[in-house]
């Protein structure tokens, strides 16, 4: 069940913390989130929801594999333009390295954007 280390993983990138910060607020020790993120070991449940509670992500999405959410179906939300929709479908087929990759540049450019 490595896929679930693999999205804590991703889940501290995104809030651009290291792993003893990310530790420290789901109250684990530094060495047991890195066998999480490794897949060493699965988190405990109470693990999962401190997770879930302090960064309020979906705990579907926590605990479903990269396949899981390829097959689901696309987004065809109303309320999102075409390209909105292209956007998040190809975010989707990317690795969890790339999809950290790419937030962080919509990151970047929202910052240069705010600045100015």
């Amino acid at each position: 069940m490595k896929f679930i280390g693999e999205n804590v993983k991703r889940l501290r990138k995104i809030h651009d913390l290291n792993q003893i910060e990310f530790a420290k607020l789901i109250g684990v020790s530094q060495g047991s989130l890195s066998d999480i993120e490794s897949g060493k070991c699965n988190p405990s449940v109470e693990t999962v929801v401190s997770i879930y509670s302090t960064f309020e992500c979906s705990l579907e999405w926590l605990l479903n594999t990269e396949s899981q959410r390829k097959s689901e179906n696309t987004i065809s939300n109303s309320e999102l333009s075409n390209l909105e929709q292209e956007l998040i479908n190809a975010f989707r087929e990317l690795d969890t390295n790339n999809q950290i990759e790419a937030f962080e540049i919509v990151k970047i450019k929202n910052k240069r954007r705010n600045q100015n």
